[in-house]
Order: C-alpha cells, then structure tokens, then sequence
C-alpha cells in the first residue's frame, strides 16, 4: 500500500552578524519525500539544499554561520520528529541529518546539533553557501494512506 506524503514547509529567519548580515538567498524549497510504500524494508530518503548568503561592509571577511532546525510541529525532539496526518490522527517518524549516512541528528543547538559553514565574503559584497540536509523516513511504519507534513523551522546565526 502506498502513502503520499506531502511536503513540509520551512519558517526562515534571518541573522545579521557584526558587519556581515547574512540570509536564505531565496525561499527555502519544500522537501518532499513523495510516496512511501509501508510494506518495503528500505527507508525512503531525499535531501535538500537550502542557499545562504552574506554581504559585507567592513569587518572580518570570514563569515561563520550556523543553521539550526526545530523538532518540528509533531516532533518531541530533534531525534524524534514526526509527519502529522492531515485531518487525521496518525503520525509517521522522520529523520533530518547533517550526513549523508544519516547518523547525525539536525538540532538547533549551536555547536552541538547544527549545520556550520564559513564563508570568505568580500569587503563591500556577498558570498553564497549551501547547507545540505538529509532526510528519511524508517521502514516499515504501520500508518494509514493520506498525506503528512510537518512544520518546520530554520535558524541561521553567527
């Protein structure tokens, strides 16, 4: 049986460092894991680029960012993060990850749980730089079909 899962949206927000200031270079893309099947063994995995960029007037030209990610509306914590089904009572676990082999959880505590780029921006211009984020859902959840989001929120700061 085949669930349709719908993407989740993004709350963005901007942070401004020093003399840098620095922001999501353009709307952060929904990530959708598209259809999951509860009856393979494989888990059902996607991944998101999300842009960043920072502009510069005067001060240090290494810019440091951190992206921090919410557990979410459904979620109890960062390693725990669930869909919602729409209009119904249901929930199916999820994972965001920093890697590509999945083992280390998105949080929102700088220097423990985030994302983490260094950008060389120009005295007097921008830089552009991408966080990749990792997403899957486990196998095998016994859920009913429908559609699930979650709500999530992105945090960038120096």
């Amino acid at each position: 049986m085949t669930r349709v899962l719908a993407v989740f949206a993004l709350v963005l927000a901007q942070s401004a460092w020093g003399a840098a200031a620095c922001r999501f270079s353009s709307s952060v893309p929904d990530m959708g894991f598209g259809n999951y099947d509860l009856l393979t063994t494989a888990p059902t995995d996607t991944q998101l680029d999300v842009l960043v960029q920072c502009d510069r007037i005067g001060g240090p030209q290494n810019v440091t960012i951190d992206l921090g990610i919410n557990q979410g509306t459904y979620g109890t914590s960062v390693a725990n993060r669930r869909l919602g089904m729409a209009g119904g009572t249901d929930v199916l676990n999820y994972g965001l990850f920093r890697d590509a082999g999945r083992s280390a959880n998105w949080g929102f505590t700088n220097g423990v749980d985030t994302g983490s780029l260094t950008l060389s921006v120009p005295n007097n211009g921008s830089a552009t730089g991408t966080f990749r984020i990792f997403g899957r859902i486990p196998a095998r959840q016994n859920v009913s079909p429908g559609s699930y989001s979650d709500r999530i929120q992105f945090t960038l700061s120096p």
